[in-house]
């Protein structure tokens, strides 16, 4: 047996108490001993000296035991130490019992208290408790059989004697019965209390393990916080370096720029100020989840704070013919807030607006003023949002749909940024929305300034330009109005809408191969452009489902695709093409910014031929355009070549063939003209047969068999001296045996072809009858070829209808009538029904057979 796990015990004593019950079970016992005394003055007048000696001997021992009790330590001590105070109190009224008399004394009954006592006061562990009641019986039970065995007088109870075995009988079954219930309960008490203290300890650890692992989050956290802001920071000095020569030579400054390098230094521009936006976003969620953001407090008019904000998003609303709205109280709307930070929820909240409304719809800014609030409402009339995405939207990184084929570009912290500016200037923002109806983002914020932590505020008197301040303690990030000047044209930067009609190709080609571009970012389109033009035709199309389209119409030597699109993405759009028969030949590349290794399986597996990733190489974009078109050129010529030498298998195949034909029929031949009582036999035969065959259902190589089959059914007479086939009278058993053995010689000879093995088995059958006694083998039924038994027929037929040199030819009717008058003994009934159906087409092909027999004869 295993030992108990000695820590366990230790912290399920404490927690159940077991020392402090102890010592209240002990002072228990003393009172009740005490108390009991009365009763031995009630009940035993006579013994009550003796009986009040034991009481203060067992109240001493109990003393003695809680004095032990108080200088105990460890667990199974104070186990111990219970257990004897048991066994005390219970000796001391065994000896009171054993004084009155044994199992005639009803002082039994202290012991009963003791065993049910033990179970409620005291937790002993269940081997302990069965130690106790065992002792507890015998101590009752031996000294009182000592008693009944010396000799006991029966009791008389209302005149009537009742013998002392009763009462032993009853005292014992009772006590043992209360010992046996609780055991039980003891034992239940301390499974339940061991699978508490299990769970609880459970518990305990996975409360600690949680901890620890909160605790490593926060610090992971903090450091990928502070990973993001150093990256971000460390990124604003090229970035800088970038958009500032930029702007020099869009300018002008360094001279006159032809169209297209205006076009592609304006890509690039736009394309940095979208970065500069996303790193000063991850930078202000840095400083705010960092408490380090200060507000540059300024009293503003709400109603005359929105309107230019406003008319710096009109042209791109004007874009998706959106309608733009504010609505205000006719008076002034004072309120203390910092401005540039501010216009970054608004245009947050702008921006998150016109990119979910649709063509036509409408957004409308509503300023409200209360008590002690202002709140600002943005509607917009869009897709709306869903209910269980309302709380989560302001999360960092969350977005309504964030799979890769999503309709809407974006980051998810641009409304997590808006939330964390209204929140340090003590206000709250919170949204409703009905999808399909559009959404309402609501933001509320306090009047005055008392509401605003002093920590939070920047005591600076001004706002000087970063190159005025910048020293070597200064520790303040340069504002992105010290790097860019049109601070608004960057914050709605990504929603500028690019024109890509001039990428479009002609319909007349110019180049060797023509290359479809998809990706629904119009600015990759025009890189493409850019890069490809020269080199290839191109078409480009923004989604996949154009894409398709124009593959069917114009079949591209070359797909370039991306992966995240909306609607249909590049991994669905390559199954597509690949499960095409008509389309599956074009090689796709796909293009994406996601990397890794199971996106990169992902795309293969989709059937893609090629996999690169942004930001790309043009020079490895051009080298993998290049291989695969040399490769789909490389299988184009392959195919060809195919093509061409199945051809001329197809014609050497089909020469063979001819020429074993010709081969069968002069074999054929070769045999009717050993006889010319038999002569063109093997003929008629043959075109018998195929006729049957063909009203029956038979076609393809089936048929062909069985025609080699008809035309080579009398090969075997090969082996038959002529003076057998060509005698005019009646043949001996000999002569007859060496006939009938021509079937089996002729699969013989034709066996060796591996061709013609299913035509020699038909062959070897051909004389069967369908009641099992033909020749050579006697099958029965259709244990026969049907080739076989079609054979039987067309072959009996024309035996019947011809000339030979044994008796003259018989009329068609009568061979009718012999075939039928057969049909179940010696042909199959089935195929006897199918020959009547067509024997009348047999007569104008046997009589002029036969003219031409008769002429000769």
């Amino acid at each position: 047996m295993a030992s108990p796990d000695l820590s366990f015990e230790d912290r399920l004593n404490q927690e159940y108490n077991l020392k402090g019950r102890t010592r209240l079970a002990a002072y228990l016992s003393i009172v009740l001993y005490t108390l009991f005394v009365g009763l031995d003055a009630v009940y035993t007048p006579q013994y009550f000296m003796t009986f009040l000696f034991i009481r203060l001997g067992v109240i001493a021992a109990v003393g003695l035991i809680l004095l032990i009790l108080s200088k105990t330590k460890t667990s199974r001590a104070v186990m111990n130490v219970a257990l004897a105070l048991a066994l005390v109190d219970a000796a001391g009224i065994a000896v009171m019992i054993y004084i009155l008399g044994g199992f005639l004394s009803s002082y039994y009954q202290g012991l009963n208290i003791i065993v049910m006592g033990m179970i409620v006061l005291i937790p002993l562990a269940f081997r302990w408790t069965v130690y106790l009641y065992l002792s507890v019986w015998i101590m009752y039970a031996v000294p009182s059989f000592v008693r009944y065995f010396l000799g006991q007088k029966p009791i008389v109870v209302d005149g009537q004697e009742i013998e002392v075995w009763r009462f032993v009988i009853n005292n014992i079954l009772f006590l043992t019965a209360i010992i046996v219930v609780g055991a039980f309960g003891s034992s239940i008490m301390e499974s339940i209390r061991r699978r508490e203290l299990r769970g609880r300890l459970q518990l305990e650890e996975t409360t600690a393990q949680l901890q620890e692992s909160n605790v490593k989050l926060k610090s992971l956290d903090e450091l990928k916080t502070q990973f993001f802001a150093n990256v971000n920071h460390e990124l604003r000095t090229p970035l800088t370096l970038i958009l500032a020569p930029l702007k020099a030579v869009l300018e002008g400054r360094m001279g006159k720029l032809s169209p297209t390098l205006k076009d592609a230094l304006e890509t690039m521009q736009r394309n940095g100020y979208k970065l500069l936006k996303l790193i000063n976003n991850l930078l202000d969620l840095n400083k705010l989840e960092e408490g380090k953001m200060r507000l540059k407090l300024k009293n503003v008019d709400l109603v005359d704070f929105i309107p230019p904000l406003l008319a710096s998003a009109k042209p791109l609303a004007d874009q998706k013919q959106i309608r733009l709205y504010c609505q205000h109280p006719p008076h002034p709307i004072d309120l203390i807030l910092d401005p540039d930070q501010f216009e970054k929820v608004v245009f947050n909240l702008l921006s998150n607006a016109l990119k979910f409304t649709n063509k036509g719809g409408k957004i409308t800014i509503y300023i409200e003023e209360k008590d002690h609030t202002v709140t600002m409402t943005v509607e917009d009339t869009g897709i709306g949002i869903p209910s269980n995405m309302l709380e989560t939207i302001f999360d960092r990184f969350s977005q309504v749909d964030g799979s890769k084929s999503r309709a809407q570009e974006g980051t998810g912290i641009g409304l997590a940024l808006a939330r964390e500016i209204v929140i340090v200037h003590k206000g709250s923002i919170r949204a409703e929305s009905e999808l399909g109806r559009g959404s309402r983002f609501i933001v509320e914020m306090l009047k005055g300034e008392e509401h605003f932590d002093g920590e939070v505020l920047d005591r600076r008197s001004e706002d000087l330009p970063i190159g005025l301040r910048r020293r070597l303690t200064d520790t303040e990030e340069p504002r992105v109005q010290d790097i860019v000047t049109d601070f608004r044209r960057l914050q709605l930067v990504d929603l500028e809408k690019v024109d890509i009609e001039g990428g479009r190709v002609d319909q007349a080609k110019i180049h060797d191969a023509l290359i479809l571009c998809i990706d629904d970012n119009p600015e990759v389109l025009k890189l493409m452009k850019m890069l490809l033009a020269d080199e290839y035709d191109l078409e480009l199309v923004t989604s996949a489902e154009k894409g398709l389209v124009f593959l069917r119409e114009r079949n591209p030597d070359l797909v370039l695709c991306d992966v995240m699109m909306p609607g249909m993405d590049g991994h669905a759009f390559a199954r597509a093409i690949k499960k095409d028969e008509s389309l599956k030949h074009i090689p796709i590349i796909l293009v994406t910014a996601r990397t890794g290794a199971e996106m990169l399986a992902e795309g293969m597996q989709a059937g893609a031929d090629d996999y690169i990733s942004k930001p790309f190489d043009s020079t490895e974009l051009k080298a993998r355009i290049r291989g695969q078109l040399r490769l789909r050129q490389m299988e184009s010529e392959l195919a060809l070549a195919n093509r061409n030498l199945r051809m001329r298998t197809s014609d050497l195949v089909d020469q063979q063939k001819s020429l074993f034909l010709s081969t069968v029929k002069s074999l054929a031949s070769a045999i009717d003209a050993k006889d010319e009582y038999t002569r063109l036999h093997s003929t008629r035969v043959t075109e018998f047969t195929v006729k049957i065959a063909m009203k029956m259902g038979f076609g393809g190589k089936e048929l062909g068999d069985l025609e080699l089959a008809a035309l080579l059914h009398d090969v075997g007479k090969i082996a038959v001296p002529e003076s057998i086939l060509k005698k005019p009278g009646k043949l001996t058993d000999e002569e007859f045996k060496l006939i009938k053995e021509h079937p089996a010689r002729g699969e013989n000879i034709l066996s060796p072809v591996v061709e013609l093995k299913e035509i020699a088995r038909i062959i070897r059958s051909h004389h069967e009858r369908y009641d099992g006694t033909g020749y050579p083998d006697k099958l029965k039924g259709r244990e026969i070829p049907l080739g076989s038994r079609i054979m039987a027929i067309a072959d009996t037929y024309d035996s019947i209808t011809s000339l030979r040199t044994y008796r003259k030819p018989a009329s068609h009717r009568f061979a009718v009538k012999e075939i039928v008058g057969c049909s179940g003994t010696q042909f199959d009934p089935e195929v006897v029904e199918h020959f009547l159906a067509i024997a009348s087409t047999f007569v104008p092909d046997q009589s002029q057979d036969q003219e031409e027999e008769a002429k000769k004869a």
